[in-house]
């Protein structure tokens, strides 16, 4: 199954998606839609809960509004930092 954080809604029913997927023995993937780095860095959290991963979605924004997590060469990488570690562009900062 694919499991979207913004279709979902957020990390604890994803959670459960999970742990009913696996006691029906099914694949999990963790994916995503066109979105931030904010939403990709939530949705990373994860990442070590699932079998495959498609979180490119901010790659899709031209400008996006924030750093995160994010993929390198076929590998999440994880911000620094509290919480999901994310830290919006200066011409976003409040």
């Amino acid at each position: 199954i694919n499991i979207k954080l913004m279709k979902c809604g957020g990390l604890t029913p994803a959670l459960h998606m999970i742990g009913k997927a696996r006691k029906l023995g099914l694949k999990v993937m963790v994916g995503c839609m066109t979105e931030s780095s904010v939403g990709i860095s939530a949705a990373a959290q994860l990442v070590p809960l699932v079998d495959y991963i498609d979180l490119d979605g901010s790659i899709l924004i031209k400008e996006d509004i924030a750093t995160g997590a994010h993929l390198r060469d076929g590998w999440m990488i994880f911000a620094d930092g509290y919480g999901l570690g994310c830290k919006l562009m200066r011409e976003h900062e409040f």
